[in-house]
């Protein structure tokens, strides 16, 4: 079984309010299932950068490098400064 990790989030107000006017919904899930489509999403244009040599991925590159490997590009650069 895998570990957990606990995270603490901060809201703005403003959302908060808006929040707390669904109690019925389950908001860890929600912020979990958000940062997993993210997360997904930023592997697979990890993997595309990478694998830029293949055909197949510079066919698929072509039509998916637009703004979002841009920004891919620049986060990760952003974030190996940071280090």
């Amino acid at each position: 079984m895998s570990e957990a990790k606990k995270f603490t989030f901060e809201v703005p107000a403003e959302l908060r309010s808006l929040m707390d006017g669904h109690p019925e919904v389950n908001w860890t899930a929600v912020f979990r299932d958000a940062i997993r489509r993210h997360a997904k999403a930023a592997d697979l244009a990890q993997r595309i950068v990478e694998e830029e040599s293949d055909p197949r991925i510079q066919a698929v590159a072509r039509l998916a490098k637009g703004r979002v490997g841009e920004k891919y590009r620049h986060a990760r650069a952003s974030s190996s400064k940071a280090r």
